[in-house]
């Protein structure tokens, strides 16, 4: 279903994708979605997961963006040159913004890691895409916002997707 279509007053789990085109300048809808959060039109959910993929992504880009790094396995790049990743601060910012609108942050639980398990076998989804799926759930969340189709797998949950990318 089409992003711009969410209901006002829904409660959404945000995944780590939406916003890694909001900070891209890829996506006027991922821009769009996180206005109406900000506004309280909408309730943005986040899990402390999707928290880390963001920081851990948004790093990454960072650092390639910069030049400090090139292309070609990022990771194994910066974890020879722990200098880089102290010299980073963008990432940080990005997510102080993030964190600075009234987004609900759920923490993962032992029963989040533990059902996630039965939706991998259910639905063919990735680990943290199941553990996501598996905290939203037990918070109440059916509506998930992510350029994800994998999502689309899972029955339980409404799906809205950007459709400008």
């Amino acid at each position: 279903m089409d992003i711009k279509s969410i209901p006002a007053g829904s409660r959404c789990l945000v995944d780590s994708n939406i916003f890694i085109y909001h900070f891209a300048g890829l996506s006027a809808d991922c821009t769009d979605l996180m206005v109406r959060i900000g506004a309280y039109e909408l309730q943005g959910v986040v899990t402390t997961t999707i928290i880390s993929e963001v920081l851990h992504r948004r790093m990454l880009a960072e650092a390639l963006a910069k030049g400090l790094i090139t292309a070609g396995q990022p990771l194994k790049k910066l974890k020879a040159n722990p200098q880089i990743v102290q010299s980073l601060s963008d990432y940080a910012t990005e997510m102080d913004k993030i964190l600075q609108l009234p987004f609900e942050v759920i923490e993962v639980a032992k029963q989040d890691i533990k059902a996630s398990f039965a939706l991998r076998q259910s639905y063919g989804l990735f680990v943290n895409d199941s553990i996501n799926l598996a905290g939203a759930t037990r918070n109440g969340v059916t509506d998930i916002v992510s350029h994800d189709s994998d999502f689309q797998r899972a029955p339980i949950i409404n799906l809205w997707m950007p459709t400008d990318l």
